[in-house]
């Protein structure tokens, strides 16, 4: 039995209902964010909400008053049994709000170890699409393309666009490393405002820059970002890219503790 939180009352899923008029069910309208959580502890969860309350202010989706999430993922994360854990913030057209924690699927030791490999989508996506930059339920594409880069042994799969800029993957923000110096595509382009993309961006200096799919080749090290996978090498790692990880967890063990004491 799994515990899920809706509505300011925990349930178990299958007690955990919604109308089915809702157009979150009926037309994918509605918003999501997904975060890890450490020993039972969210990271960064005010950021995944302060973004989710501003793409509900551009898709006109209802943001309900959300109270203090973050002892909600605790119980949750406590009652399912799951520390180490992938929580999911869902919220419908209809402003129903979800919290789900479930355990985190672990990537590879390998492909932290002697780096991951990337698939280059085989459309082109175009930026100004009205839902580039947002996390919405309207996602089977991205789904797709992440799944068939996960059959074919690949991390993810980067997005181009129709003139041949990476945007970002399906499920990740992309970093590049050239001679030392920290490039990745700028949210001018519509890319998803990473949280852990974030991060990275506090803890070394980044050039935001738009950086050409012929460019992936000559990169000496480029790198991968999302909340649940955090810093994942393309590649053999390299010094820059083993620096930064190692910077993000000494911060997100310096956040967790802080919670920790805090509560």
């Amino acid at each position: 039995m799994r515990w899920v939180w809706l509505d300011g009352a925990f349930r178990t899923e299958q007690k955990a209902l919604l109308p089915a008029t809702d157009p979150a069910f009926l037309h994918g309208r509605g918003l999501f964010e997904t975060l890890r959580a450490y020993d039972g502890i969210p990271f960064r969860l005010e950021d995944h909400l302060r973004r989710m309350r501003r793409s509900a202010r551009r898709l006109r989706i209802p943001f309900p008053g959300v109270p203090d999430l973050g002892p909600v993922v605790r119980e949750l994360c406590r009652r399912n049994g799951t520390p180490d854990a992938a929580v999911r913030i869902t919220l419908s057209a209809l402003g129903h709000l979800l919290v789900q924690a479930r355990p985190r699927r672990r990537l590879p030791d390998a492909w932290y170890a002697r780096g991951a490999r990337l698939r280059i989508a085989p459309w082109r996506r175009d930026p100004r699409a009205p839902l580039s930059g947002h996390k919405t339920l309207n996602y089977l594409e991205n789904i797709l393309a992440h799944e068939e880069a996960l059959r074919r042994g690949c991390a993810d799969t980067l997005l181009v666009d129709p003139r041949g800029r990476i945007l970002e993957g399906c499920a990740t923000n992309l970093f590049l490393v050239f001679g030392g110096r920290v490039v990745t595509p700028p949210l001018a382009q519509n890319i998803l405002p990473g949280i852990t993309r974030q991060v990275v961006m506090e803890l070394v200096p980044v050039r935001e820059r738009p950086v050409l799919l012929t460019e992936l080749r000559k990169a000496g090290e480029v790198f991968l970002t999302n909340s649940l996978i955090e810093i994942l090498p393309v590649g053999r790692p390299g010094p820059t890219t083993r620096r930064i990880a190692e910077a993000y967890r000494r911060a997100v063990a310096e956040e967790i503790r802080r919670r920790r004491e805090g509560s």
